[in-house]
């Protein structure tokens, strides 16, 4: 996948940047000023080459942030709505030096510098701990009478669960989390599609 599709990750993500609804571009500066720092407090960062560069393996509309330490690498994606709707997910996981990939062709294994967030063992979504309706997105999808107030609200509330991410991330996924599905803790929710459920 590095061939003609491998880009700047970065480059990609401020160019779509640049096309975004006034609202939704207010988002994306919040999570710039406010949030991407203190992952970079904490030994994270963004990489250019994040996922081997492959525009197929991450999309223009995410932020990766990565610290490239230890036995297993702590790896976060924040994703920006498709639809460029003022909205967003947390996915996180934690990735060993050798991920997996589904192609067309069956899996494969790849090195972690070609993965993304969903390519190793098991990836959760951070949740507001509400167990409610779009409790694992943060922003809004459809109206809102104070629009920024509203942004600058579920910010904070990201913001304020950040300390309960970093802790996961340090001490590793909790041997319990990989053996269900749905809420595996108050802030996190694990889907069927990570690869521990798919290859038993």
């Amino acid at each position: 996948m590095r061939g003609f599709m491998a880009r700047d990750q970065i480059k990609r993500f401020d160019q779509w940047r640049q096309r975004l609804p006034e609202n939704t571009a207010y988002l994306v500066a919040l999570v710039i000023d406010q949030i991407v720092p203190v992952f970079r407090e904490r030994g994270f960062d963004r990489f250019p080459d994040y996922a081997g560069g492959s525009a197929f393996a991450v999309g223009p509309n995410c932020i990766p942030l990565q610290r490239r330490s230890g036995l297993e690498w702590p790896t976060v994606e924040i994703v920006f709505d498709k639809r460029s709707r003022p909205a967003l997910g947390v996915h996180f996981a934690m990735l060993p030096e050798v991920c997996n990939r589904e192609t067309e062709h069956g899996t494969k294994d790849i090195p972690r510098l070609e993965a993304n967030v969903v390519e190793g063992p098991a990836f959760f979504v951070l949740c507001k701990g509400q167990h409610a309706n779009l409790d694992c997105n943060f922003g809004y999808h459809w109206l809102a009478l104070r629009p920024k107030l509203r942004l600058d609200r579920e910010v904070n509330v990201l913001r304020s669960h950040l300390p309960w991410l970093f802790s996961i991330l340090e001490t590793g996924i909790p041997e319990a989390w990989n053996k269900k599905t749905g809420y595996v803790d108050q802030y996190a929710f694990q889907s069927r599609a990570s690869r521990v459920f798919r290859n038993p």
